[in-house]
């Protein structure tokens, strides 16, 4: 069978956002066949103990209906974090919805006495069954105290996962406690981590897998999304993670081709949008050489990039925008390897580039489409970005819409 274990960066309390950033990730691991899919601690949510009351909810809520849909039509296990109702008080709690079958809540166990004032413990241990393997999950504390594993173990489990968000410190008590356990009791652990601000730590990541021997086989980095997948077979992983950073020139041939990649991809579906002008080597050169390019990289091949600066074409003069006295981010060429598009990654530079403009204080974002490419106009659309007027470009036979997106309203509500 196969496991996959997500690492995530998700919202203060923004349940609607990182549901759909669960989604995803999800789709990457059905991608891959995989027969179970494991999230952090508290990953829709985020872990913030203080919010926990106010955010708790119970698994049938249908916000999980898309869980539950995504389980049955892919024969595929999904666990998620989310604070639950009890009689007693809050529970720290993983969602597990199962092909065609009655979703399960497994609540965390054993606490940790910081979050004794918010939660209550949970009482019982639940073990999958999926292609002849038991497995057991652990949340984040109990899955460092022994009396947790050996509780799993005594339950016939053959492989252990434990779900967390742990701080660096946390994250260097797992990997020496982890491949002890695993060597010790034959027994393979995987862990899923979160990364970014929790309540009041940094959680660093570092997602990994130990085989039965407690030999490290594969981990993720500290500061990105991403997936691994672990074959119980072959005891092979997969690693799937992107980042995002500064382009370098040494890349310029890379970066290039991928645009040329790219304007071949459109012309091949009927769109003329790029031209043998644009974007030529030398204007990618020119953003490389003025840090305004920035590429995207998946297991350190880099497979898009995307324009961020303050530079706007002469022709977004005719345009009647609605922030015309304000600090204005523009975004320019954006584009995704062909191959390796519809897999969200696309979003991905977008939720960069607007985090950046978020940042650095800029009142909206500008950007320009060519009004034959539906899809991407759609897009930008489905990211409240609005359409202002239209300009013309040389060598385009069709206009190009002015898009434009309110970043202190839309941050504003997302985050207060």
């Amino acid at each position: 069978m196969k496991i996959c274990i997500a690492q995530t960066k998700s919202q203060k309390g923004k349940a609607k956002e990182n549901i759909q950033n669960h989604l995803r990730i999800i789709e990457l691991g059905v991608k891959s066949n995989t027969d179970l899919i494991i999230f952090p601690e508290l990953s829709i949510t985020n872990y913030e103990p203080n919010l926990a009351k106010e955010l708790t909810t119970e698994i049938e809520n249908s916000i999980f209906n898309l869980f539950q849909e995504l389980s049955n039509n892919n024969d595929v296990t999904i666990g998620i974090g989310m604070p639950t109702k009890a009689n007693d008080g809050i529970k720290i709690s993983m969602l597990i919805f199962q092909p065609n079958e009655k979703r399960v809540v497994y609540s965390k166990q054993m606490l940790h006495s910081d979050e004794l004032p918010y939660f209550v413990c949970g009482n019982d241990q639940v073990i999958l069954n999926i292609k002849e393997k038991k497995i057991a999950i652990g949340i984040c504390f109990e899955t460092l105290q022994s009396e947790h594993f050996l509780n799993a173990n005594k339950e016939g489990a053959d492989i252990y996962i434990a779900s967390v968000a742990k701080p660096k410190g946390g994250i260097e008590k797992a990997y020496k406690h982890f491949p002890k356990i695993a060597r010790e009791f034959s027994t393979p652990i995987l862990m899923s981590n979160c990364i970014g601000n929790c309540h009041n730590f940094i959680s660093v990541g570092q997602s990994a897998v130990w085989n039965k021997n407690g030999k490290l086989i594969e981990h993720l980095d500290s500061e990105n999304q991403g997936i691994l997948i672990y074959d119980t077979e072959t005891e092979l992983v997969k690693i799937d993670q992107s980042k995002i950073e500064k382009g370098q020139l040494f890349d310029l041939e890379k970066i290039f081709q991928i645009y040329l990649n790219g304007k071949i991809d459109l012309e091949n579906n009927g769109i003329y949008q790029w031209t043998d002008n644009y974007p030529s080597i030398s204007i990618i050169e020119n953003d490389l050489k003025k840090d305004v390019l920035y590429t995207l990289k998946s297991n350190e091949k880099i497979i898009g990039a995307i324009n961020i600066s303050e530079e706007q074409e002469t022709e977004y003069k005719l345009i009647k925008w609605e922030f015309n006295n304000s600090k204005v981010l523009v975004i320019h060429r954006l584009v995704i390897d062909p191959k390796y598009q519809k897999k969200g990654y696309a979003q991905k530079l977008m939720d960069f580039a607007e985090n950046f403009a978020k940042e650095n204080n800029y009142s909206s974002i500008r950007l320009d489409a060519y009004s034959q490419n539906l899809e991407v106009i759609e897009f930008y659309k489905k990211r409240n970005y609005f359409i202002r007027g239209n300009v013309n470009f040389p060598e385009r036979e069709y206009p190009f819409h002015c898009m434009e997106k309110d970043i202190i309203t839309v941050y504003n509500n997302l985050y207060n």
